[in-house]
């Protein structure tokens, strides 16, 4: 059972399923909260946008209020976190999802171009 204070805090999880769904709609925003040699290493999901969680709360004004936001990570703990970053400042966001669980089922993945 997830205590309270983490469904609080991080809000809602998405499975590799429910992001396959999402993704296909146009009004949503992939935003991936890695350090950029995270994503150069592991990849992303194509169309994704990367503003890592140090540097979130600064750069706020880069992201979108007419979409629903997806953060992602790894594994999910620093997205969750940025959801809630996003939550307090009046974003409005679909829920947080770690691409582990993508990766491992085979689900594509994009990977920075190197200049």
């Amino acid at each position: 059972m997830i205590p309270l204070f983490a469904l609080l805090c991080f809000g809602e999880n998405l499975t590799t399923e429910d992001l396959e769904k999402a993704l296909a709609k146009k009004d949503v925003f992939f935003l991936d909260v890695r350090e950029p040699s995270e994503i150069a290493e592991l990849g992303s999901v194509k169309g994704y946008v990367n503003i890592p969680l140090g540097q979130l709360e600064s750069r706020l004004s880069e992201l979108p209020n007419d979409k629903l936001i997806i953060t992602a990570c790894n594994r999910g703990v620093r997205a969750g976190k940025a959801e809630g970053i996003l939550k307090q400042n009046g974003f409005k966001t679909l829920g947080s999802c770690g691409l582990n669980d993508w990766k491992a089922k085979g689900k594509p993945l994009v990977y920075p171009k190197k200049d």
